[in-house]
């Protein structure tokens, strides 16, 4: 019996450093000829079919790195020739290479666990409970996860290339990121990675850094409840560097603005923009997050003020949030009080915003404000009735209580942001009538 480990592609460009091939393993004994691929990869400049491993020299690759490689290589051979036996199968040899690469990839059953990060995803979705919206973000990610695994096997020639939780690494996550900030160069020219795929799935434009940091930040969750429920990692985020989001200072409206909105005559509107107002004013009044108004009901209400735990961090780091309601809440949740079940009607996320937009449109409120561009990182002026959207209405109720107290820890209760949180700490900067007091002091 012989044990023999190979490449298939037996050469690239002289100069190409980039290129991967896929180490298999085939077995020979006189009723036996079996091949089965491993996860481990070589450019095929630097192997060397006499020594299976790597060529003596090779400039650009470490010592260490070369050690380890002829290291695996040899544990396998090894592993392979020393459980070998008369009539095992092509699928008997990838289970033991399998078992190589991941240990914990058999249950106690015998069945294996797929340790794929797309079908983690899939688990962790499916356990957390998430809202529907949280849930497409997800499907996204698995979407763009996959194009990467194609492009690593298709462009890169990582023939065998899967991201797994279990053997993930930092170096995955860069290149995971470059992926990202550059698909959109990728589609037209490496189209065979699109080819069949939906539209909605092709990326036609550049992903700010702002959304390849969600992107990687939602990863990185699902890696930390793979750690707490026992499913092994190499923690890869511990190196990576993640590059923090890029934010200008919140800009919100102000209670004359919110006010407008309010008091908006819409008896001749379509209905849809009646009931859109309706969420959008009580949003501004309760300072909760568009995904949490679903999940409102009567048994919310507890002496006249809104309870709830933001499911944003009900797993994390829940904390029970309560808002008095005012005049303006009640009046609002008086129309619809017949509801038995949610607070308020069912809305499509997408027709909310378009919505939001037509009402600040409608009063007048089209002031130039400062965002941030998403391709640029610079900021830029754009009216508010073109880039208003539902979290406004978070930052309009955080905004306008910041401005009266200014204390943030009182705030904090009611936004359900926790203490040191980087996004309330934006709102410290929101108001020059604040720093104008301030400086009236020492005037």
């Amino acid at each position: 019996m012989k044990v023999t480990a190979y490449i298939r592609t037996k050469t690239a460009a002289k100069n190409n450093v980039t290129d991967k091939a896929t180490v298999y393993f085939r077995v020979r004994d006189k009723e036996c000829d079996i091949k089965a691929a491993s996860e481990l990869t070589i450019n095929p400049n630097h192997w060397s079919a006499e020594f299976q491993g790597y060529k003596a020299r090779v400039s650009l690759v470490s010592e260490p790195k070369r050690r380890q490689f002829n290291r695996q290589v040899r544990e396998l051979s090894e592993l392979i020739a020393g459980e070998y036996r008369k009539g095992v199968s092509g699928d008997w040899l990838q289970r033991l290479i399998d078992e190589y690469h991941h240990p914990h990839i058999y249950d106690g059953s015998g069945v294996a666990v797929d340790t794929r990060l797309t079908a983690v995803i899939a688990d962790y979705v499916k356990k957390r409970g998430l809202a529907k919206r949280t849930c497409y973000k997800f499907n996204g990610i698995t979407h763009k996860l996959l194009r990467f695994e194609r492009y690593q096997r298709e462009v890169r020639h990582i023939r065998a290339f899967s991201l797994k939780v279990d053997t993930m690494t930092e170096h995955d996550l860069y290149d995971f990121r470059e992926f990202c900030m550059s698909e959109y160069l990728l589609v037209e020219k490496y189209p065979s990675i699109y080819k069949g795929l939906d539209k909605m799935h092709v990326p036609s434009e550049q992903l700010s850094d702002n959304g390849v940091y969600d992107i990687l930040h939602n990863i990185s969750s699902v890696m930390k409840w793979c750690d707490r429920n026992g499913i092994p990692t190499k923690r890869p985020f511990s190196r990576f560097e993640m590059r923090q989001p890029v934010y200008g200072t919140p800009w919100y409206l102000t209670l004359e603005e919110r006010n407008l909105i309010y008091a908006l005559d819409l008896t001749e509107k379509p209905k849809r923009l009646q009931v859109h107002r309706d969420i959008f004013m009580f949003q501004c009044l309760i300072g909760c997050r568009m995904g949490d108004i679903p999940r409102l009901s009567r048994t919310n209400i507890v002496n006249g003020a809104i309870e709830y735990i933001p499911h944003k961090t009900k797993d994390g780091n829940p904390r029970t949030v309560r808002v008095p309601l005012n005049d303006k809440a009640k009046a609002i949740l008086e129309r619809y009080s017949r509801r038995k079940r949610s607070l308020l009607p069912h809305f499509v996320d997408r027709e909310y915003n378009d919505s939001i937009r037509e009402l600040c449109t409608l009063a007048g409120i089209d002031r130039m404000v400062s965002v941030i561009d998403v391709k640029t990182n610079e900021e830029v002026k754009k009216p508010v009735n073109e880039i208003a959207s539902s979290h406004l209405a978070r930052r309009t109720f955080i905004g306008n209580l910041y401005k009266k107290v200014k204390d943030p820890d009182l705030i904090g209760s009611m936004s359900g942001h926790v203490e040191g949180s980087r996004a309330f700490s934006r709102y410290r900067a929101i108001d020059d009538e604040m720093k104008k007091e301030l400086v009236d002091m020492i005037n």
